[in-house]
C-alpha cells in the first residue's frame, strides 16, 4: 500500500512538473543582453508557411535593455518589400530601418516585442514590377524560444535605428488589405526570365535558411547551462521522498 502511494505521488508530481514547465519558461523574462532567436513567418489565417518566410534572414537578434525587448531582423529582396508594418497600440506603424545595403538588396529593421512566446502580427506589401506582382499580406512572426542564445552584453547603440526612412512604398501600397486570405496573388507573367529569377532567388533563400544551425541554450535568462528540467525533477523527487518518510513515521505511531 505504501509503495503504491509513493509511486502514485511520484507520477503525479512528474506530470504536474512537465505540464507546468513550458508555461513557466514562456513567462520568464530575458535579462539585459543581446540574443539570437530563430523564427518562421506564417500566414495570418493558419499555420502554413508564408511566401514571405524566404524573404527574411534567420536568426533574428534580440536586444534587451531594462526589460524591454527589441527584435532586429534582416529583409532580403528589400526592393520587393515596399512596406513593412508592425503593431503599435491599436494600429500598425512602419518598422524603423536600422541599416540598408542597396548592392546586396537588403535592409535591417527593428521593432519592440512584448512576448516572444506569442506570434507577432505584421503587414507587408510586395511589389515585383517585372512580373506585374503587387499584393498586400498580413503575416505572423513565430519565434522559437528554445533556440534563444545569449551572445553578449546589451548594446543599446546597435539596437537604435539609424536616421533613415523605410524603403519608399508604391502609391498602391498606401492601404493594407486584410486578411490576406481575401486576396490571393494572381501574378501576370510578362517576362519569363524575370519569373525564373524570382523563383530561383526564393529557392536559394529557402535552402540557405534550412542550412543554418539552431543553437540551444537551456536557460537563456541567466546564461546558465544547468538543465532546468533536471533540477525541478530532483526537487519533486526529494519532496515525494520526504512526504513518504513522514507518512511512514505516522503509520508506525
Amino acid at each position: 500500500m505504501k509503495r503504491w502511494l509513493a509511486v502514485s505521488t511520484l507520477l503525479f508530481t512528474l506530470l504536474a512538473t512537465l505540464f507546468a514547465l513550458p508555461e513557466a519558461y514562456a513567462a520568464a523574462k530575458l535579462s539585459d543582453g543581446t540574443y539570437t532567436v530563430d523564427y518562421s513567418v506564417k500566414k495570418a489565417e493558419n499555420d502554413s508557411a508564408s511566401m514571405a518566410n524566404d524573404y527574411f534572414e534567420k536568426p533574428a537578434k534580440v536586444f534587451v535593455k531594462n526589460g524591454e525587448m527589441n527584435v532586429q531582423l534582416q529583409m532580403n529582396h528589400s526592393k520587393w518589400i515596399t512596406l513593412f508594418k508592425v503593431p503599435s497600440g491599436a494600429s500598425f506603424v512602419d518598422a524603423p530601418v536600422v541599416s540598408s545595403d542597396k548592392a546586396e538588396d537588403t535592409r535591417v529593421v527593428s521593432f519592440k516585442v512584448d512576448d516572444l512566446s506569442k506570434p507577432l502580427l505584421s503587414k507587408i506589401h510586395v511589389t515585383v514590377e517585372s512580373i506585374d506582382y503587387d499584393h498586400d499580406y498580413t503575416i505572423r512572426f513565430v519565434f522559437d524560444e528554445k533556440s534563444i542564445k545569449n551572445i553578449g552584453a546589451s548594446d543599446a547603440a546597435a539596437a537604435k535605428p539609424a536616421v533613415e526612412a523605410p524603403a519608399a512604398a508604391s502609391s498602391s501600397a498606401s492601404k493594407v488589405v486584410e486578411p490576406a486570405s481575401k486576396q490571393q496573388p494572381t501574378a501576370v507573367v510578362k517576362d519569363a526570365s524575370a519569373k525564373k529569377a524570382l523563383t530561383a532567388a526564393a529557392g536559394s533563400q529557402a535552402a540557405s535558411s534550412a542550412d543554418k544551425s539552431k543553437p540551444v541554450v537551456v536557460n537563456p535568462q541567466t546564461g546558465d547551462t544547468a538543465p532546468i528540467t533536471m533540477l525541478i525533477l530532483l526537487l519533486a523527487v526529494s519532496g515525494m521522498f520526504l512526504g513518504y518518510k513522514i507518512n511512514s513515521r505516522k503509520s508506525k505511531v
